[in-house]
């Protein structure tokens, strides 16, 4: 951690100056969130964020180059919630494969629907800002994708599932998840979550009864 002497700065109000900086940058992370859910991330100027921060342009530059570091900071936090859901989920012991696989979807969803704002971010503001935010969504997928398939890969080696590639069918089924979720925050009358949750558990089971049924006509 940098100390006061080496930041050559006092804090205030008996806080060092890396605590009024990390306060800063949190305070910073929340209004982002706020604003980005709520009035939209292209509508959102960084005066907006500074106001809702409580903080100066100096103080935002201190911790962001640009309006899109902040957004890239804030879903990374959202994605990391989300992995780490989906990962406590996925040991649970004594539950077969395709059981813990319906239960790291049901967490993948808590994850984002607990705070709806978290997948509005996740699936609508980062969409469309730039390259590298495309190019980092995708790999974000590419990784759901990738512990979907370890799933199915294991259901294969035990015998319930054909032995085959099941990269692009995973990749198409988590893409396919986004896509609900970006739905499920347009509508007017969305479905509750618990039937959005069922609608997914449904598409996976659709995915592995069809490999099921193509292995048994084989």
């Amino acid at each position: 951690m940098v100390s006061e002497r080496s930041t050559g700065k006092r804090g205030y109000g008996g806080r060092s100056a890396q605590v009024l900086l990390l306060e800063r940058r949190q305070r910073l992370l929340e209004a982002g969130l706020s604003l980005f859910c709520s009035q939209g991330y292209q509508k959102t100027r960084i005066d907006h964020l500074c106001t809702e921060a409580k903080v100066t342009p100096r103080h935002f530059y201190e911790q962001f180059a640009t309006k899109e570091d902040l957004l890239r900071a804030i879903y990374e936090q959202v994605i990391g919630y989300a992995r780490a859901q989906v990962q406590s989920a996925l040991t649970t012991p004594g539950m077969a494969p395709q059981a813990l696989i319906n239960e790291g979807i049901r967490a993948f969803v808590r994850a984002y629907t607990d705070d709806p704002r978290y997948a509005r971010l996740a699936c609508i503001e980062v969409v469309g800002v730039s390259e590298a935010l495309a190019q980092r969504r995708s790999a974000v997928i590419h990784e759901f994708a990738s512990v979907v398939e370890a799933y199915a890969d294991g259901m294969a080696r035990a015998g319930l599932l054909p032995v085959r590639n099941y990269r692009l069918a995973c990749v198409g089924m988590v893409g396919a998840v986004n896509e609900l979720m970006s739905d499920w925050l347009s509508v007017d009358s969305p479905p509750t979550v618990a039937v959005l949750t069922d609608e997914l558990l449904l598409m996976f089971q659709a995915m592995i009864r069809g490999a099921q049924l193509l292995h048994g006509s084989n």
